[in-house]
C-alpha cells in the first residue's frame, strides 16, 4: 500500500512522485515474496505499472463525477489477486505551524516486514496513538492532544512517528542539514525521504532520544516530519516530553 496525492494544478505531474510510489509497491511486493512465503505476493505477480496508472486515473474520473473538486488524497493498495485499487478522498492541507508530537512510552521492534514496508496491517502505529492520545488533528495549542507518537527502537535510537519520516536539527545552527534516521534503526521508508535525501535537504545518521532531550535543553531542537500526502511540515516535542 502506498499514499500519494492528486493535483489538477500540476498537469505534466498531476499524481505526487508517482515513479517513487510505484517503485515502493515493486520493492514491498519482492520483500513479501522473499520474507513470507505462503504470502500471496510469492505466487502472484504485481500489475504492471501501466494498469495501476490507469486505475489511478479510473479513480480520479470517478471522484470527478462525484462531485469531489481540488486535490486529493489517493489511498492506492495491491489485493491479494494482484490487482491495484485506488480510493480517492479530500486533501486536507497541513497547517503553517509546528504541531505536538510527544514521545512512545515503550520501544517498537523492527524485526518483521510489515514495519518497514506498508501496509493495510497497521495495529502497531494506531496502538501507539491510542496509548499516547494523539489524534494526527493539528492544533496550535500545546494543551490540545498531540498530533501524533514519535517512536524509537531498543536501543533507544529514534525511527519515525507513526504516519511519517521524521529529521531533526540538534545544534542550534540552521544552516545545518536535517538528520533523519538511518533505515539500519528500523524504520519504513518513504518517498519524501528518499526525494529529500536524493535532493540533499536530509542527511541519514543515528539519533537518540539522549540526543533530542541534550538538544531540547539548550533550545537547539528543530523537527521536521515528512511523507508523500502531507509533504514538508515542522513540528516539536517538548522537552516533559522526553523524559
Amino acid at each position: 500500500m502506498t499514499a500519494l496525492t492528486y493535483s489538477p494544478s500540476r498537469p505534466d505531474e498531476p499524481f505526487s512522485l508517482l515513479n517513487r510510489h510505484l517503485a515502493r509497491l515493486q520493492d514491498a511486493h519482492a520483500a513479501f515474496a522473499r520474507e513470507l512465503p505462503d504470502c500471496w505476493c510469492a505466487s502472484r505477480p504485481m500489475p504492471d505499472d501501466a494498469a495501476t496508472r490507469e486505475e489511478l486515473e479510473r479513480a480520479v474520473e470517478k471522484a470527478k463525477a462525484s462531485g469531489k473538486v481540488g486535490d486529493l488524497r489517493i489511498r492506492l493498495s495491491i489485493l491479494p489477486p494482484g490487482r491495484p485499487l485506488a480510493e480517492t478522498f479530500p486533501l486536507t492541507p497541513m497547517p503553517s505551524y509546528p504541531v505536538r508530537l510527544v514521545l512512545d512510552d515503550r520501544p517498537t521492534e523492527y524485526g518483521e516486514p510489515f514495519l518497514r514496508y506498508k501496509t493495510s496491517q497497521r495495529e502497531v502505529y494506531d496502538e501507539a496513538r491510542r496509548r499516547q492520545g494523539a489524534t494526527l488533528h493539528p492544533s496550535p495549542e500545546p494543551t490540545d492532544p498531540p498530533f501524533d507518537v514519535l517512536l524509537f527502537n531498543t536501543s533507544r535510537q529514534i525511527t519515525e512517528t507513526t504516519i511519517s519520516n521524521v529529521a531533526f536539527q540538534l545544534s542550534g545552527n540552521s544552516n545545518d542539514t536535517y538528520i533523519t534516521p538511518s533505515t539500519d534503526c528500523g524504520l519504513l521508508e518513504g518517498v519524501m525521504r528518499a526525494e529529500l535525501l536524493e535532493k540533499g535537504e536530509i542527511k541519514e545518521g543515528v539519533v537518540t532520544i539522549d540526543d533530542l532531550r541534550e538538544a531540547a535543553k539548550r533550545g537547539a531542537l528543530e523537527i521536521i516530519c515528512f511523507n508523500g500526502v502531507r509533504g514538508v511540515f515542522p513540528a516539536y516535542i517538548a522537552l516533559e516530553d522526553l523524559q
